[in-house]
């Protein structure tokens, strides 16, 4: 499945908006880092209980990164309770080298030193951070609620899935690639990509980006809007672009066409095609399986996914499976997977 680049993917859109601020930091050890096939069960724990989870991060050069930016942020006082009892997904040294300079590494955000720049750091990595000590087997796939400060409902919650090869993700983005760390005050999970919390609603993602214009004006057209923009929503969204409505019949090719119709049974046509793209709850790359059929909002009516090949989902009135070309665009009221295909019921 690709991971394309794309306007206001959340993790980059994010990171333009908001800024990360470390120090520079050297390490003094290396302890090696545990690979989750050797640590994912509750037996298969790394012990380090002598040692705060801030002591095992200082004690790893592969954490330097991450240490300087909770010095900035003055969170090692946090992550050094020893009444913590926290779960810590922790970004190594290349999952923020992955990240845009001058965020990549700690010396080059060591320069920034703005006041609002540093607290939104701080609320990204309490982010990582969620109360409950849990190994790699006592996290269910499901949501979790992290340390952040909530400003909207669900912008706090981190979403935990498993691949089929059963490797455990972080909001359908993040591998956890050494688990089952033990700390005196919690639990260590190393993951592969810094995470960023949600900043918008899946109505206001597709707005924003210029790909979606036909959707915005089927949504408008059918009064779906709302439904979209709602806290209270909890789904997730096969988004077809603009291009992919392009290869629809007129009236519905393009955003002009949409925004144009008057029929009442063509509205209502393509209000059940939309709720034929939404599914319930949020379904994360790592949770499709090859052969699934998926109940969308549309009653009786389920879309068809297949693996084999690069993700694919498959209406019932299509004669070839849609590209799943975008994954895992986390809003604060649900999930959205961009397609190349409009989904026929």
């Amino acid at each position: 499945m690709k991971n394309l680049s794309f306007t206001q993917r959340p993790f980059a859109f994010f990171l333009l908006t908001a800024a990360l601020v470390v120090s520079t930091f050297t390490a003094c050890q290396k302890e090696p880092l545990t690979p989750l096939s050797q640590s994912t069960g509750s037996s298969a724990v790394l012990d380090r209980n002598n040692n705060t989870i801030v002591d095992i991060a200082l004690s790893n050069p592969d954490f330097s990164t991450l240490v300087a930016a909770v010095v900035k942020t003055d969170l090692v006082e946090f992550l050094s309770r020893s009444n913590l009892n926290a779960t810590v997904f922790a970004p190594n040294n290349a999952a923020f080298a992955a990240l845009p300079a001058p965020f990549n590494n700690a010396q080059n955000i060591s320069s920034i030193t703005d006041p609002l720049q540093i607290k939104t750091l701080g609320q990204i990595l309490r982010y990582h951070v969620s109360a409950g000590a849990k190994t790699a087997a006592q996290l269910p796939n499901g949501s979790y609620e992290s340390y952040k400060t909530s400003a909207t409902p669900n912008d706090n919650l981190l979403y935990i899935g498993r691949s089929v090869a059963g490797d455990v993700y972080v909001n359908g983005v993040s591998k956890v690639i050494a688990a089952n760390i033990q700390a005196s005050n919690g639990i260590i999970h190393v993951i592969d990509k810094v995470l960023f919390f949600p900043t918008q609603d899946l109505a206001q993602i597709a707005i924003k980006n210029g790909n979606f214009t036909a959707l915005v004006a089927a949504l408008k057209k059918t009064g779906l809007t709302n439904i979209f923009f709602s806290p209270n929503t909890n789904a997730t969204v096969f988004a077809p672009t603009d291009a992919a409505f392009a290869a629809l019949p007129a009236p519905l090719n393009s955003a002009a066409a949409i925004k144009s119709i008057t029929d009442a049974g063509t509205i209502n046509t393509l209000r059940n095609v939309l709720l034929y793209h939404v599914i319930g709850g949020r379904v994360f790359s790592v949770d499709l399986r090859e052969g699934l059929a998926v109940p969308t909002l549309l009653p009786g009516k389920s879309v068809n996914i297949s693996l084999a090949g690069g993700a694919t989902v498959k209406g019932s009135g299509n004669s070839s499976a849609s590209k799943i070309v975008l994954t895992d665009l986390l809003a604060r009221n649900g999930a959205i997977h961009v397609i190349d295909q409009v989904l026929l019921p």
